[in-house]
């Protein structure tokens, strides 16, 4: 839209354009001082309106912010296309590479026994398991490949009804980009600390896989985020967020120093909890 901008004369200026109006015409028209006046009052007026007038009549500055009296400079807001996608595209993507994983051990595990061919069993032990043997060889994917990694049922599904559970809520709470770098980020964190405790620790050089460590981030984030909201613990005991959190995590720290015997990455789920907790804490907590 144009703004309307009005030139204002003095009284002097507009009792000259009525005399200049009326008077009669001739065929010598002499220059008085009165028109003199008025040409170069109207000119400068003109001038001074093409100079400042004009541009913020027919511009607008979309990059200054408003209600400043300063301008404040910024960009222009991108569209996120990953943002805009469906999340459900998201959650069953990152369920449908975990099941697809879990498929191969298992065809790698029967066509070793059946056949004795132990090329896809040695494929998916150099690239998803994570141990300080395929990390010392430079196989540094495999801290996040492990995360989508399940040899064994009990613990694909586990994780899979756990995962089907918790990641709706935390995707709707932070959007599809941030939550696939929190699910990262837990699985990466799970899988350096199983390697240090492992290797400073235990002094073994024992591998890992699972996503228990990027669900543990996400069960943290909720338990932040939501902490009078209540969990069923093995689907009948219920505990409210608040309390379920630092139990869990004292429970697997607990188990981590206790049980050498145990299957279970402890350390690996202590350092998804911890993950989750400082990713809330430092995308909701400390801006507030």
């Amino acid at each position: 839209m144009l703004s309307a901008q009005h030139v204002r004369l003095s009284p002097k200026v507009a009792t000259l354009t009525t005399t200049a109006s009326h008077s009669p015409a001739t065929n010598s028209c002499p220059i008085t001082a009165h028109s003199v006046l008025f040409s170069r009052l109207s000119l400068s007026s003109i001038l001074q309106f093409a100079r400042t007038g004009i541009p913020s009549a027919t511009h607008r500055d979309v990059f200054r912010s408003r209600g400043s009296s300063r301008s404040s400079w910024r960009r222009p807001p991108r569209h996120d296309w990953f943002d805009s996608l469906d999340s459900k595209v998201i959650f069953y993507g990152i369920i449908a590479v975990n099941v697809g994983i879990y498929l191969a051990w298992q065809s790698a595990v029967t066509t070793y026994r059946t056949m004795g061919d132990p090329t896809l069993l040695a494929f998916l032990r150099d690239n998803f398991l994570v141990d300080m043997r395929n990390v010392s060889a430079g196989r540094l994917w495999t801290l996040l490949t492990a995360c989508f990694s399940h040899r064994d049922t009990s613990h694909a599904l586990f994780n899979g009804l756990t995962f089907y559970f918790m990641a709706p809520a935390v995707m709707q709470l932070l959007g599809n980009k941030r939550f696939l770098g929190l699910y990262f980020l837990g699985g990466i964190s799970a899988s350096l600390a199983s390697l240090a405790w492992n290797r400073f620790f235990r002094h073994e050089n024992v591998s890992s896989h699972g996503a228990s460590g990027a669900i543990m981030a996400t069960l943290a984030l909720y338990s932040c985020a939501f902490p009078r909201n209540t969990f069923l613990i093995f689907f009948v005991i219920p505990c409210p967020a608040w309390i379920f959190l630092p139990g869990i995590l004292l429970y697997d720290g607990w188990r981590s120093f206790s049980d050498r015997r145990t299957t279970t990455d402890s350390a690996g789920h202590v350092g998804g909890l911890l993950s989750g907790v400082g990713y809330y804490m430092w995308k909701f907590a400390l801006r507030r």
